[in-house]
């Protein structure tokens, strides 16, 4: 059951860590709706209501689920947007016209932030998990499993409005 609330919510915000390209806004592009106050607002508040009717939660808990669910949105698109800085410089140090020995010597350092920032991203994905799913009884769990497709199209619908 782990792996699969683990492989809904990578597939929530995949796209926060896909590399640039022409589907993917350039740096200087407008804020994403997830730097929307008022999307997020809605978003929250769908998530929430979502959260409680289907799991038959109180509305204070299934606010405070939403709250975490949305802290570690805001965190994990973070650090995929740090990773992907840093597979950009990946590339741009191994097209350069340097020789492998120093394109090492420049790669390691980057490859080590890198490597930390999966580590990061593991332990915070593990904590959430942990989080989302303390005091949900096993019944609970499984259809927060399964309503997580709708929650997880809602926000790819809201994010690919923004395009």
């Amino acid at each position: 059951m782990k792996s699969a609330l683990l492989l809904g919510l990578c597939a929530t915000l995949g796209l926060a860590q896909a590399p640039r390209s022409p589907q993917h806004p350039p740096r200087n592009a407008p804020p994403s709706r997830v730097q929307d106050p008022r999307f997020m607002a809605r978003l929250f508040q769908w998530r929430a209501s979502r959260i409680q009717s289907v799991l038959g939660l109180p509305e204070d808990r299934a606010r405070m689920m939403a709250e975490k669910w949305g802290r570690w949105d805001r965190e994990h698109m973070e650090r995929g947007q740090q990773t992907a800085e840093l597979r950009r410089q990946f590339h741009q140090i191994l097209m350069g016209p340097e020789a492998e020995d120093e394109k090492n010597v420049r790669l390691k350092p980057v490859v080590d932030g890198y490597m930390t920032l999966r580590r990061a991203q593991e332990a915070g994905r593990k904590q959430f998990e942990e989080d989302i799913r303390a005091g949900l009884s096993p019944a609970q769990q499984a259809r927060l499993i399964l309503v997580m497709e709708e929650i997880q199209q809602k926000l790819r619908e809201g994010l690919k409005d923004a395009r």
